[in-house]
């Protein structure tokens, strides 16, 4: 059986929704052709990739390191459509773009990689602020356009956005936790336990409105601004969290495995993108850089 981009696209839509419907709604799909397509992967590889649960899909750990490479298959079909495109990429000029730290670490750095390897001529100029900074330096046009995470955004008429990722939230164990044998687990159990908070990019304010919106709160013993710190204190089993998957790895840097959960309640995602002042016209090498974005994100969905 060979290898689709169908297959791909929406093993990727399952494994980042957690939930086979939402995965067929972002590929605009019946969701019974995403567990077909799943199915199929399972068994050219012979191992499962996503485990079923009453609530939801999650990762196998054969699932999570496909999952790498699956991105990377779908980003080289996106630059290939790119360079057909007719679009004109030999032309100069230089492009500022201001992310946050998160982005910054996690999200932006494979892209600009084969956006400058696309765009040879220009001039990139990458620049690390808060939101707030971004928003302020894209309004006064100190930059051209600001990749952030959307979902934190204050929503300007001034301000146009374009929302590429939404990664799903969910609990970070660590392996052997009296949670691993559950499907899903609930806030008012997470509650009880102690709790690592993320610090950066808003972070503590996005976990303080969805736990109170159920009318609880976590048991914070510890604030970081590290997420390789978070990272090895729950492999260790000082706490528990909940973190987006676009931060996830399996591993501390000490080698301890890390797991994660689906919750039962709705949890938002953490939606990374672009935003630009719509006062301005867009220079040529940041309406590039919208273009090629949207094409590595969405090319190709049905």
């Amino acid at each position: 059986m060979a290898l689709t981009i169908r297959q791909i696209r929406y093993f990727i839509a399952a494994a980042e929704t957690g939930k086979i419907f939402e995965a067929a709604a972002t590929v605009n799909v019946s969701p019974s052709s995403v567990t077909e397509a799943v199915k199929e992967l399972e068994v050219q590889f012979g191992t499962p990739l996503l485990q079923r649960q009453r609530n939801g899909v999650r990762l196998t750990y054969e699932g999570y390191r496909f999952l790498q490479h699956a991105k990377k298959i779908l980003s080289a079909v996106a630059d290939a459509g790119f360079a057909l495109s007719k679009q004109e990429t030999n032309f100069s000029g230089r492009l500022d773009l201001a992310a946050t730290i998160t982005v910054c670490g996690y999200f932006l750095p494979h892209l600009l990689s084969r956006f400058r390897k696309t765009f040879t001529n220009l001039d990139v100029r990458l620049y690390e602020h808060t939101r707030k900074v971004i928003e302020k330096k894209v309004g006064r046009g100190q930059v051209d356009l600001g990749v952030v995470l959307t979902s934190n955004i204050t929503g300007s008429p001034t301000m146009d956005s374009l929302t590429l990722l939404r990664s799903q939230r969910r609990l970070w164990i660590k392996t052997n936790h009296a949670f691993t044998d559950h499907d899903v687990v609930t806030l008012a159990e997470i509650a009880e336990e102690p709790y690592i908070q993320l610090m950066i990019d808003e972070a503590a304010n996005t976990t303080r409105n969805y736990w109170s919106s159920y009318g609880l709160k976590p048991r914070i013993i510890f604030n970081t601004e590290s997420v390789e710190g978070a990272r090895s204190m729950i492999a260790n089993g000082e706490g528990v969290t909940i973190l987006s998957d676009m931060v996830y790895r399996p591993w501390s840097l000490e080698g301890e495995r890390i797991e994660t959960k689906a919750i039962s309640e709705t949890v938002p995602t953490m939606d990374t993108g672009l935003i630009w002042n719509n006062t301005r016209p867009l220079s040529k090498p940041a309406q590039a850089f919208i273009d090629f974005c949207r094409m590595e994100y969405t090319s190709g969905q049905s």
